[in-house]
């Protein structure tokens, strides 16, 4: 998604950086939904519910779910409060999904707000954040997906004038299918990196991890950027190691989960443990089942209000996200802590009802110097298939102690196909993920 850049973050961070209690904002924010949006309005009065004068969190999980079909199928009249202004509004981002979970979903939203989110998210990050705050040019090069970006960069020989965002950050060029990027635009990219000199990069690690192989191979020095964002998909542990030995411990990492709809929702703090931004939203992570809050250790999926926006407000949003309640972090921050386990439809179900995460999953491969990338998919109720690309140097046992490790997770009913090779395709939204499944289910 475009994303406010640090030069319209505030200076310092602010007053509701703090934990406060957000269900009286969320209840502002669902009222103005109500006065201003008339698919949510019609929404709740099919539910028979006003509200007006209601208070309380209790109440406020009576309010029905929303989701990203509910915001396509209302797009622009129906869920966006003063369209006809948003249209030509200099302040207003437009930007689409890379259609992940299905179908693209368009959004908009106030490039105020963006910096706002951001600059609460990065406040359990300090030493991250005075490094953004205190760079002078803010330049910042983004390589992902081509499809989560609304500039065309994979088709060959684009110019950088064409991938510079509104807010001057670079799109840097890269194929739809991540490890058949030709040799042409990992040039092109290369010499835009040593051309624009980012201050830093917002990148999917993955795709970073790749970048850094193709600068190693060709012998070429490696930017030595302030900071890096991993975000778009779960940063593997492999994808990490790769960056982190090529940059070295002196490159502030961090991973941030974004949202095209939402902007920044959560942040890694220096300890790396993930911490949700409930400042600028309220947020809930509920029973998927149930739909009731979960505790300390369980899963659950996370419902994000938006607080504060009068443009595209967002209630009890259903984000597809599964996330790990933990106990409150060491780094003294006050926003939840959480371990981000994937999106639901990508889970790996066992034929004796075991489940594993995107986030297990990556826990069993670890940071494997013998893999640079991989990718399990589920593709049928027992057979499970994992690619692997090996290091250059592995050797030709590489995987047999994985394989052994993913068979002992998922199960003795569980047919386990461990394939060594040296291309993965990436998915048709053009993410690379590492975890996918083609069966149907709930966790």
């Amino acid at each position: 998604m475009g994303t406010a850049t640090t030069r319209d973050m505030p200076r310092t961070a602010p007053r509701e950086t703090r934990s406060r209690d957000t269900v009286g904002a969320a209840w502002r924010e669902a009222r103005f939904a109500f006065r201003n949006a008339p698919a949510y309005r019609k929404l709740l009065l099919s539910a028979g519910i006003d509200p007006g004068g209601q208070t309380g969190e209790a109440a406020f999980r009576e309010l029905p779910l929303t989701d990203k079909e509910f915001y396509r199928s209302n797009y622009p009249a129906g869920v966006v409060a003063g369209s006809q202004v948003a249209a030509h509004d200099r302040h207003v981002l437009k930007s689409h999904s890379s259609g992940t979970g299905g179908d693209r979903l368009t959004t908009v939203a106030y490039t105020y707000d963006l910096a706002r989110r951001m600059s609460a998210t990065t406040s359990v990050y300090p030493a991250l954040k005075t490094t953004l705050l205190g760079l002078g040019s803010q330049r910042i090069a983004r390589y992902a997906a081509p499809n989560c970006s609304d500039v065309e960069c994979a088709v060959p020989n684009s110019t950088m004038e064409s991938r510079m965002l509104r807010d001057g950050t670079l799109v840097l060029p890269v194929g739809h299918d991540l490890l058949a990027t030709s040799e042409a635009q990992v040039t092109q990219a290369m010499e835009e990196i040593g051309g624009y000199r980012p201050d830093w990069f917002y990148t999917d690690a993955t795709h970073f991890a790749f970048l850094i192989r193709q600068y190693l191979a060709r012998g070429e020095s490696l930017p030595r950027p302030a900071a890096v964002i991993l975000t778009y998909t779960l940063a593997t542990r492999v994808a990490r190691r790769q960056i982190r030995e090529a940059l070295g411990d002196g490159v502030p990492i961090a991973e941030v989960v974004s949202m095209s709809e939402l902007g920044w929702v959560a942040m890694e703090c220096q300890l790396g443990r993930l911490h949700l931004n409930n400042s600028a939203f309220h947020v809930e992570l509920l029973d998927r089942v149930a739909l009731t809050p979960v505790s300390q250790g369980q899963i659950g999926e996370l419902v994000v209000t938006s607080l504060g926006d009068r443009l595209l407000p967002h209630i009890r949003y259903r984000t597809g996200d599964l996330y790990r309640l933990m106990a409150p972090c060491a780094c003294g921050h006050p926003a939840p802590a959480v371990r981000h386990e994937g999106r639901a439809l990508h889970f790996l179900r066992s034929p004796d009802s075991r489940t594993v995460s995107p986030k297990e999953l990556d826990d069993i491969v670890g940071a494997d110097p013998q893999v640079i990338a991989y990718r399990m998919q589920q593709v049928s109720d027992r057979r499970f298939r994992f690619k692997f690309i090996p290091a250059p140097t592995a050797p030709t046992s590489a995987g047999d102690a994985l394989g052994a490790r993913l068979r002992s997770a998922l199960g003795p009913q569980s047919l386990v196909d461990v394939q060594r090779v040296d291309y993965i395709p990436s998915e048709r939204s053009g993410k690379f993920l590492s975890c996918v499944s083609d069966v149907a289910g709930t966790c």
